[in-house]
């Protein structure tokens, strides 16, 4: 009788703890399973996330932050600096010389402190670089002011200035911080116009075929890569230019003219002084009415 008590009282303990084992190890994988499920989800969160910050954001209140607090200074700067370059060549007083080169100088001090600030598009790389490349220019035109001693012939004076090392540089990284910026709003294009890609394609001849294809956003970045390529440090913006480009093509003077690409086009533009500030705004309603813009002031003012 105790025999037959203690072996099923065995029988029942074994029974009970390969019970307990199972319901255990039934436990902790399916603790192992959802855990893994969970770390995944979140790797996958965290790799998008990383991914959309490395894209970059470029919202439309990034590109309005930054017209305003970066760009503008230095869009007012470069108008300033060429318009007294131009005076520096038609004056012949020494004094007077004396006095633009200086005032060359305060002006891209003046400008720098402006745009030396905190940066705020740490999720928007070009805009960020773009910050940097314009605060380097200005920098370098600060230096070439102090390098170029004023001389009696303003028109002496100013071919030195233009010739100098710093100001070169300055030029170099004032056009591609130029280039990041609409570089930026082809990025913001992709994200609000499916139609419009983010990326330029790189094309050493573009014909007119290509060129009326191109959304506006397109176009204007491709004008601001070839102004970096041919070092044109103007006045005007690339939509100036982009809408200048636009009206030989439709007003039937390209071809009157026997103009075959976009390059060479824009290159007789350039060289007859063809272009002019705010053409853009100009032909902005007879060819740009349904072209996707973010609202920055210089597509409307």
């Amino acid at each position: 009788m105790n025999s037959r008590t203690s072996r099923t009282q065995m029988l029942y303990t074994l029974g009970l703890l390969f019970f307990l084992i199972s319901a255990f190890a039934a436990f902790f994988t399916g603790v192992k399973v959802g855990a893994d499920k969970t770390e995944d989800k979140y790797n996958r969160l965290i790799s998008s996330k990383e991914t959309e910050e490395f894209s970059g954001s470029y919202q439309q209140q990034d590109l309005v932050t930054f017209y305003h607090n970066v760009f503008l200074p230095y869009r007012e700067f470069k108008r300033d600096w060429n318009s007294k370059v131009e005076k520096l060549a038609r004056s012949n007083d020494p004094r007077e010389n004396n006095a633009i080169l200086k005032d060359l100088g305060i002006l891209a001090d003046q400008q720098y402190k402006k745009v030396n600030q905190d940066s705020i598009f740490s999720n928007s790389p070009l805009l960020h670089q773009s910050q940097l490349n314009i605060l380097k220019s200005l920098t370098l035109f600060s230096q070439a002011s102090d390098k170029v001693v004023a001389g009696s012939g303003g028109l002496e004076t100013a071919k030195v200035l233009k010739s100098n090392s710093f100001t070169s540089s300055a030029i170099k990284y004032g056009l591609l911080a130029q280039k990041n910026f609409y570089d930026s709003m082809l990025k913001w294009g992709a994200k609000s116009n499916n139609k419009i890609s983010g990326e330029l394609r790189e094309l050493k001849i573009l014909n007119f075929i290509e060129w009326k294809k191109m959304p506006l956003l397109t176009k204007n970045a491709t004008i601001a890569n070839m102004m970096l390529n041919h070092n044109i440090y103007a006045g005007y913006d690339p939509q100036d230019i982009t809408a200048k480009m636009d009206d030989l093509i439709y007003s039937g003077t390209a071809s009157s003219l026997k103009l075959k690409d976009v390059q060479t086009s824009v290159t007789l533009l350039i060289s007859t002084g063809a272009v002019q500030q705010n053409d853009f705004i100009k032909w902005r309603e007879q060819y740009y009415g349904k072209e996707t813009l973010p609202q920055l002031p210089f597509f409307s003012e």
